[in-house]
């Protein structure tokens, strides 16, 4: 292939998937938690059929909303709450959280959220779920009985986390995974943490990028014309 046509190719190859992750971001702005992705160009792979085009999860603090709703929680700080994927964590910043038929806090989704002892039960003595309080350390209390601490857990490699859907995070294979020191963390209550996607910023990116793409596309149809042309000409001598 043609020198050109090749680094056209690829700019519009970054250019798709610069619109994908944008076009995803906006469609999550309202999504509790969420961390928007954001675009690289790996110049060292740029010659790589893709491109070199990467991308990587902006994981900045998103707005803090009150909601007054005992079982929603928010990190303000690093670290993630920790869910048992049916043996194995996962991790989420979504704190909108309820209560299982059988009495546990869990995720929307059905995860259970952990502590240091395992799956957290609200259940009081008499079988009902009591009124729970959670102090800015992660300590759990239930009708102001401390039972147990909110499992806070901290990756090494940020970047590693996996996206697997409904808001949760897997990390990658061999990544150190450790809990986060009472005093590291900052858990509040009745409050969700909102996206960290800025819309219009989103916006303005999105066009950008349609701009770039439409431009791109020009180039490549005018090239083609000219080296059908050429090969016209060619042909005629």
């Amino acid at each position: 292939m043609d020198f050109n046509f090749l680094k056209i190719a690829r700019s519009m190859l970054r250019n798709q998937l610069g619109t994908d992750i944008v076009s995803n971001n906006l469609a999550n702005i309202g999504t509790t938690g969420f961390k928007k992705d954001s675009q690289f160009t790996d110049w060292l792979i740029e010659a790589m059929a893709d491109g070199g085009a990467r991308r990587y999860t902006d994981f900045g603090q998103g707005e803090i909303k009150r909601t007054d709703n005992p079982l929603d929680m928010a990190l303000s700080s690093r670290g993630f709450f920790v869910l048992d994927d049916g043996g194995s964590a996962v991790f989420t910043r979504d704190g909108h959280f309820r209560v299982s038929q059988d009495g546990f806090i869990e995720s929307q989704n059905g995860y259970l959220l952990m502590g240091d002892h395992g799956p957290i039960s609200i259940l009081a003595r008499e079988g009902v779920p009591g009124q729970v309080e959670i102090s800015t350390e992660g300590l759990v209390y239930i009708d102001g009985l401390e039972v147990d601490r909110l499992l806070i857990a901290a990756i090494d490699d940020m970047q590693s986390l996996q996206k697997v859907g409904a808001n949760i995070f897997r990390a990658g294979e061999g990544q150190l995974i450790y809990q986060l020191e009472p005093e590291s963390i900052h858990v509040e209550q009745g409050v969700l943490e909102g996206s960290n996607v800025e819309p219009v910023q989103e916006m303005v990116r999105l066009i950008e990028l349609q701009r770039n793409y439409e431009s791109t596309q020009r180039v490549a149809r005018a090239m083609d014309s000219v080296e059908g042309r050429a090969i016209s000409l060619s042909d005629y001598r």
